[in-house]
């Protein structure tokens, strides 16, 4: 799949985790967000953690045993779609 510009997925998967590696730093960054967005329910940082994560799921739904692993970032958004439905609500019953 190529995007804007002629690169492929896997270059831009390879340049970020390969050349710059940045495999670990995001997979920190990631669960270091991921729990400061539980505790302050905030649904953009949900999302960011989401974001970061996503090289690190891809890489690790090429190996064969873990083709599932690229649907791990749902479950932030998930949780950010629960934290976003839940603070609309909050917001409508305080102006009713």
């Amino acid at each position: 799949m190529n995007v804007r510009g002629g690169y492929s997925l896997e270059e831009i998967m390879g340049v970020l985790l390969g050349s710059l590696r940045l495999f670990y730093p995001l997979l920190i960054a990631s669960v270091i967000i991921f729990v400061y967005a539980l505790v302050k329910r905030s649904w953009i940082l949900m999302l960011v953690s989401a974001i970061l994560l996503y090289p690190d799921a891809w890489f690790f739904s090429g190996y064969p045993p873990f083709p599932w692993a690229k649907f791990i970032p749902l479950i932030q958004v998930i949780f950010a779609l629960i934290f976003y439905l839940m603070k609309r609500n909050k917001l409508k019953t305080n102006f009713q």
